[in-house]
């Protein structure tokens, strides 16, 4: 993920309003292919590209379950590698707008999601961010900066104090009031460890300390190293993908557990391909997070059934259990899914909005269901710690906070 910079800049935006205003631009009646647009780094040349890559998997194995289609309607996807550059990531929103894609998904990091919601509610399309946890995103502000809600934009994953702020109530609560925040320098970083904290504090906890990490860096031994040399044992690590993967390792190689410390973070630290790759570095972190492939109920147990039938694991060479980012895209399937089947297939933004506002259905990570003000899901988040399980590290679920809504509005 990227940190929060700018707005979208005007040059963006003054595109798309241009492509707006010109005529017969509004959402066609449903007669062809519904064509879909996605902008997620998904390659391997992609940074954070484990993310698009496991959403495109979840968007392929859903329409193959539907014969191809979502309600009815057959549907294209247009799929764009994200950049680590936003100009480029400019280009490319337009590309996807000048091919007439009615619906926008995506945003692997902050800064394209609020390109791309800039872009939806200059188009009047609807746009899912499927990853981004940016919580300005869906909350409001009167000034919009650096982003804030919009009616045309919905949220499948989590704002960053839903994956933060139960965790630090429920570690205060259990008696571990004090930790040291470490974390990668980006928005999703920052807004981790202010939610964290923010939980902390409403049972008497506190930060003693932290030390944000630029991402990509290379030098861990230093990054486990500035938090060896202060006293607190109860550390809160921000890391996602390959850095969560680096950090884990440096932390079970430094001897970080034997020495008294312990780990905590949000769920994307101990994702289920971070578990693949640090394995038993790994056993004994705590994480929030919305889902768990060791969630007891149908839709996890069909979900995970059906990846590991459909697909398999290049890093381990064995059936691929889904992650947390495939059952973003899922659940986003789903509720298009639901969504068009109200509106007969019609993805025009003034039918498609008020039926993703109204729909709720079982999901793998439970009860689904949007908060109609803010368009961001209200939703279970579990208190999770890796444990093995026979050949495996899971997340295995050891609390619950029921129906978490953001706070923003």
């Amino acid at each position: 993920m990227r940190s929060a910079g700018a707005r979208a800049p005007a040059l963006l935006v003054a595109a798309v309003l241009a492509v707006a205003c010109a005529p017969n631009v509004t959402a066609p009646v449903p007669a062809g292919p519904l064509k879909i647009g996605v902008l997620l780094p998904y390659t391997e040349a992609a940074i954070n590209g484990d993310i698009g890559a496991a959403q495109k998997k979840a968007v392929d194995l859903y329409l193959k379950q539907h014969a191809g289609k979502l309600a009815g309607r057959d549907v294209t996807f247009v799929w764009s590698d994200e950049s680590v550059d936003p100009k480029i990531d400019e280009v490319k929103i337009r590309l996807l707008l000048d091919a007439n894609v009615e619906i926008l998904l995506g945003g692997g990091g902050t800064e394209v999601a609020y390109a791309l919601r800039d872009a939806a509610e200059a188009m009047k399309v609807v746009y899912v961010d499927t990853n981004a946890t940016a919580n300005a995103l869906t909350r409001a502000a009167a000034d919009c900066k650096p982003s804030c809600s919009s009616t045309y934009v919905f949220r499948t994953s989590a704002s960053s104090w839903q994956l933060s702020e139960p965790l630090g109530e429920w570690a205060a609560k259990g008696g571990q009031k004090e930790f040291f925040l470490c974390y990668e320098d980006t928005a999703f970083g920052a807004e981790s460890v202010a939610g964290f904290a923010e939980g902390l504090g409403k049972n008497g906890g506190r930060a003693t300390g932290r030390s944000a990490v630029p991402p990509g860096t290379g030098a861990w031994t230093n990054v486990i190293g500035t938090i060896r040399g202060q006293p607190t044992k109860n550390v809160y690590g921000a890391f996602l993908t390959d850095d969560a993967v680096a950090f884990l390792k440096a932390w079970d190689a430094m001897g970080m557990k034997a020495a008294g410390y312990r780990l905590f973070g949000p769920g994307p630290l101990t994702d289920q391909q971070v578990l693949s790759l640090s394995r038993q570095s790994a056993v004994g972190v705590v994480t929030s997070q919305f889902w768990s492939s060791e969630l007891d109920n149908a839709e996890t147990r069909a979900l995970v059934d059906a990846f590991r039938r459909e697909y398999t694991d290049e890093d381990t060479g064995g059936p691929l259990t889904p992650d947390a980012y495939a059952v973003q895209m899922w659940d986003t399937m789903r509720a298009l899914d639901e969504a068009l089947t109200k509106t007969k297939g019609s993805a025009r933004a003034e039918a498609l909005i008020p039926a993703l506002e109204g729909l709720s259905f079982k999901s793998p990570r439970g009860d689904f269901a949007f908060d109609r003000a803010a368009h961001n899901p209200i939703q279970d988040i579990y208190i999770r710690e890796v444990r093995t399980s026979g050949a495996s590290v899971v997340n295995a679920v050891i609390d619950r906070f029921a129906r978490v809504a953001d706070p923003g509005r």
